[in-house]
This record gives C-alpha cells, sequence and structure tokens, in this order.
C-alpha cells in the first residue's frame, strides 16, 4: 500500500534535510517523497539531489520557472503513484508514526479524507501551542474557516484524481483544495493523536499578515464559495471569531 508524499520547496534549505528524517523515520515505509523544486534559489535543489542518490523512495522534481505553491502541489499531485496521497510542508515535522497510524485509520474507517491535531513550534522546534481540531468535519464547515495544517491532511487516491489546488490563486489554494475534496469525500474524519508539528516564523504573527489573511478570507468567500452578502458577512465573522480563538487562546 503505497502513500505518495508531496512536498513543494522554495528556499528551503535550512529544514529539508530535518523535514527528510521525519520521513525517512516512518515505522511505515512503503511511501514516495515527491519534492517538487520551485526554482529555488538557495541550496535547497543540491541537497534534494543528494537525499535522493542515497534514497530511491525521493523523486526530486524541478518547474521550469518559479510558479507558486499551488503549481507545485499540483505538479506533485500529477507524479503520484501511490493508493494514498499525504501532504507535507518542506519545515514541518512528522511523528514516526503518522504514516502507519493515519493509513490504518482510513483503511478501517473507509476514508478518502483525514487529518489529525497538530503542535505550533517555532523555527527551533521547541513547541508553541497545541492545535486540537474537531474530529469530523464537512465541505460546508469550511465557509467558516480553515481548521487544518496542511502537513495533518491524507486523501485518497479517488479524490486526488478528481481535483487541484487552484493556481489563480496566490494564496489560500489549500483552503479552497480541502473544501473541494471534502466535497468528494462526503466527510473528514479526525484521529485526537498529535502527529505533525508546524514551524510558525516570525513572519506568521505579523498583525499585518493576519490583516491581509481577513482580507482575503472575505474575498475568497465571494470569488470562490460565490456567497451573497449576507452569507459572506455571517461567515467572515464565525471566521474572525476563530482566529481570535486560534492565537490568543
Amino acid at each position: 500500500m503505497l502513500i505518495s508524499i508531496v512536498t513543494p520547496c522554495y528556499n528551503c534549505a535550512d529544514f529539508i534535510y530535518e523535514t527528510y528524517q521525519t520521513v525517512k523515520n516512518q515505522t511505515f515505509s512503503d511511501w514516495e517523497w515527491l519534492c517538487v523544486d520551485d526554482c529555488s534559489t538557495d541550496d535547497t535543489n543540491l541537497i534534494l539531489q543528494e537525499l535522493a542518490s542515497g534514497d530511491e523512495r525521493v523523486k526530486v522534481f524541478k518547474n521550469e520557472k518559479n510558479s507558486g505553491a499551488a503549481v507545485t502541489r499540483n505538479r506533485g499531485l500529477e507524479e503520484a503513484s501511490g493508493n494514498y496521497i499525504a501532504f507535507l510542508d518542506a519545515d514541518d515535522i512528522w511523528d514516526p508514526a503518522k504514516l502507519a497510524l493515519q493509513l490504518d485509520f482510513m483503511q478501517i474507517q473507509a476514508l478518502h479524507f483525514s487529518y489529525h491535531n497538530y503542535q505550533l513550534v517555532n523555527s527551533d522546534g521547541i513547541r508553541i501551542k497545541e492545535m486540537i481540531i474537531d474530529d469530523c468535519y464537512v465541505a460546508g464547515d469550511l465557509l467558516k474557516y480553515n481548521p487544518f495544517a496542511t502537513s495533518s491532511i491524507m486523501i485518497s487516491k479517488f479524490v486526488a484524481d478528481r481535483t487541484r489546488f487552484r493556481e489563480h490563486l496566490r494564496r489560500r489554494q489549500d483552503y479552497i483544495f480541502w473544501y473541494e475534496a471534502l466535497k468528494l469525500s462526503n466527510r473528514g474524519q479526525g484521529m485526537s493523536e498529535f502527529l505533525s508539528s508546524y514551524r510558525q516564523t516570525g513572519e506568521d504573527s505579523l498583525s499585518a499578515d493576519k490583516k491581509k489573511m481577513a482580507l482575503i478570507q472575505w474575498q475568497l468567500l465571494n470569488s470562490e464559495f460565490k456567497l451573497n452578502l449576507f452569507e459572506r458577512v455571517y461567515y467572515f465573522l464565525k471566521y474572525a471569531i476563530w482566529g481570535l480563538k486560534k492565537y490568543f487562546l
């Protein structure tokens, strides 16, 4: 039962080797790691080539030009040959049992979409906060907010073959992808274990960035979800309340 792991890579030389170690140390070993380099200007590609030369499960691809996260993740999906697809950002960390536990969870419950709790860590990998996610979501729930960390998601090949990240969006492509994937999956089921760590850099916590994300959320409710004004106001308030709880409680 092969699991394809999709990782977009851009100027991640400082973290990519550590990320590889968390993949290599998985108790489940039947995986392929699809690393797509989005024309990095640091040593990312050199490190990836070195890793691939020592582990045939590591497969490296490179975009012809810098194209952004959506194009890069879609390239990974196109190259994937696994029965299930897991997503791993280039600076995130997995628990060694992550793939084994999540695969069992999906097979036992016949799921097409699963996720788990995760930790926020700083650039040094030190825990900041534990993020506890509700145990079930349907597509409509994502009109309120995106609760998921990319590196916690696993989907079936059925879903991966039927949707793609929206390449016209510069940000929040993952959010819309999860929404579409949940529509195809009927529901997403969560695990209580903390099986990944999301590395939060200083830029992630800037108040200006929060304001920008709020504006993008409002725009997405109109352009991608096609909600009327009343619905947009309602779900935007839900998003704002969730954001306050996530970052300040």
